[in-house]
């Protein structure tokens, strides 16, 4: 019986142990599942992708397009890619691109279609169709596109090239930014992706002492530049120590030479307005109050067409007194004194150029004058370039002749930056930045017509921009009355100081001392309307030649000779003054 009992427990037990089997199989399967499901997202998400990128989509060229690069950035403007063409082994680029972010002395002439490029002493002139020495195009055109030889870009710029035209995607690394970069070897072997993370897909790989320039360095990840012509990100665990190198070019850039008015001598400048031939007569009278001018400048030839033609006023009588009393002359050409000259169509033109420096230069050494000043005011942003090139030429036949060329520039502004004061200053002697008419005869608002912070502002951002010891900074002689009337309506009146000082007196105007302007300010209610002045006198006067002192600047200017009182002279100038 007990037997019979054990045998029956036995039982059970193998028959409890199989139902225990199934659950046992699938709990390991669930582990299981649940191991590869667990491998797999960690695969997904954290194993390196071998995916290689689409490089037609990554470079977006083909054909004989080229991509550019500058200083580590692909060149967009205005969302559209720049491309450079490849044509007969050479690679061109476009002319805006080149003429905005390489070399701005390249000029192409619409008139003539020909490029043209200005040295200190000659212009060298490039056909449509005429090839160079190396059997290459200098520049083609396109339809509306010109394209100019990256090789003749090369042989007049500060440039670094590296070419990968050898492959489907064509592109050029180019570089006018020199100074110290980083560089770093790698450590291993490596993939450089699209972007940080080892799921973007591969734009090139790299082996262990590969070198690669890095651009920025983020946490975990690095963007480079790598030798085979790449931009792309690799993590900083395969990178090693960063070193700097230097990049630089070896490019000889032309000098130019400029006249000085001589060691330790301040150019001293009085503009001397002229209209008429028998207004030369009034230097006899206006020279001997401006006794420490060395420099008389005037306003003899006036623009009268868009061909070129001016009206002059020149007289050698007027240069053979300036000279007896000591003084150079620059005789003064504008734009606006005859009416509205087309700038676009005059300076565009290479024959009108030419016309027009010819003559000029002419007349400059028939009467024996010393050197030209040049005055094109409201010049429109659409004309700067052709302006610019005709200042360029200009400066070549000054040179030749060795006359003196000067150039006024309004205090620099960003709105009127395409005046390139950078630029005249290195090809001009003398830059004048005419620091008067902050306010002016069409301001919406009363003001001083030349503040000490204006007159500041047009010392500091030109010499940030040139050789500030060829500053020259012209200050008024006159101011405005600023008149309301009883309808809120603004308009002025020019006075000169001598006129003003009397009309404050006849007035009776209260002055107030204002220490922020550097100017006397006066108001007065005169029957219905409202007046205003800021007063520019000797106090006013002395204080911006105080900060010109401050400021290192080695030359003054005025407007005009003949405005001034007696003696004012004497407040205009520039050496160091002796307690």
């Amino acid at each position: 019986m007990e037997e019979q009992r054990e045998r029956q427990s036995r039982k059970r037990g193998k028959s409890e142990g199989k139902s225990l089997l199934p659950f046992f199989l699938i709990f390991f399967c669930f582990i299981l599942l649940f191991a590869g499901a667990g491998l797999f997202y960690y695969v997904k998400k954290y194993m390196p992708t071998k995916a290689r990128a689409d490089l037609n989509s990554y470079f977006s060229v083909s054909g004989d397009n080229v991509e550019l690069y500058l200083n580590h950035e692909k060149q967009v403007e205005d969302s559209v890619l720049t491309l450079g063409r490849m044509q007969d082994g050479e690679v061109y680029l476009p002319y805006g691109f080149v003429v905005k972010q390489l070399n701005i002395r390249f000029y192409y002439d619409d008139d003539e279609k020909t490029l043209r490029y200005a040295l200190p002493d000659s212009v060298e002139i490039y056909q449509p169709g005429e090839k160079g020495k190396d059997g290459k195009l200098p520049y083609f055109v396109d339809g509306k596109n010109i394209f100019l030889s990256l090789s003749l870009i090369q042989s007049h710029t500060a440039l670094e090239v590296e070419n990968f035209t050898d492959t489907e995607h064509k592109r050029v690394f180019l570089y006018n930014a020199f100074g110290k970069e980083k560089q770093a070897t790698l450590t291993a072997k490596e993939a450089v992706r699209v972007q940080g993370g080892v799921k973007s897909p591969i734009l090139t790989d790299l082996e262990k002492g590969d070198k690669v320039l890095v651009l920025e360095k983020m946490e975990k990840w690095s963007k480079v530049e790598t030798k085979d012509g790449f931009i792309g990100y690799l993590r900083n665990s395969r990178l090693g120590d960063e070193v700097e190198i230097e990049k630089s070019s070896d490019f000889q850039a032309p000098v130019y030479s400029h006249k000085s008015m001589g060691e330790g001598v301040h150019p001293t400048l009085a503009f001397h307005q002229i209209t008429t031939r028998e207004a030369n007569n009034t230097l006899d009278t206006l020279l001997p109050n401006a006794a420490e001018a060395n420099i008389v400048a005037p306003t003899w030839y006036v623009l009268s067409d868009n061909a070129g033609n001016f009206i002059s006023y020149s007289d050698a009588n007027y240069v053979a007194k300036a000279h007896a009393a000591g003084k150079k002359v620059f005789a003064t050409l504008n734009n606006f004194d005859a009416g509205k000259v087309d700038a676009k169509a005059l300076f565009s033109a290479a024959k009108h150029r030419s016309a027009l420096i010819e003559n000029l230069v002419k007349d400059l050494k028939e009467k024996q004058v010393d050197g030209i000043n040049v005055d094109i005011e409201l010049l429109p942003e659409s004309a700067a370039r052709d302006y610019l090139e005709f200042m360029r030429e200009l400066s070549i036949a000054c040179r030749t002749e060795e006359l003196f060329l000067s150039v006024d520039c309004y205090v620099p502004y960003s709105y009127n930056a395409y005046y390139n004061i950078k630029e005249l200053g290195e090809i001009c002697d003398y830059v004048v930045i005419m620091c008067y008419d902050e306010h002016y005869a069409g301001s919406e608002e009363a003001g001083s017509v030349s503040s000490l912070s204006y007159v500041e502002r047009g010392i500091d951002e030109s010499a940030a921009k040139m050789d500030k010891n060829r500053v020259i900074i012209a200050l008024p002689f006159y101011t405005r009355v600023w008149i309301t009337d009883a309808n809120g309506k603004l308009r002025s009146e020019a006075l000169s100081i001598t006129k003003a000082k009397e009309w404050i007196t006849e007035k009776n105007v209260p002055l107030e001392w204002k220490e922020d302007i550097g100017q006397y300010y006066g108001v007065i209610q005169d029957g219905n309307e409202k007046k205003e002045i800021w007063m520019e006198d000797e106090k006013s006067m002395e204080a911006k030649m105080s900060l010109l002192r401050e400021k290192g600047i080695q030359g003054v200017a005025a407007w005009k000779l003949g405005q001034e009182p007696q003696g004012f002279w004497s407040i205009l100038n520039l050496e160091e003054k002796t307690s």
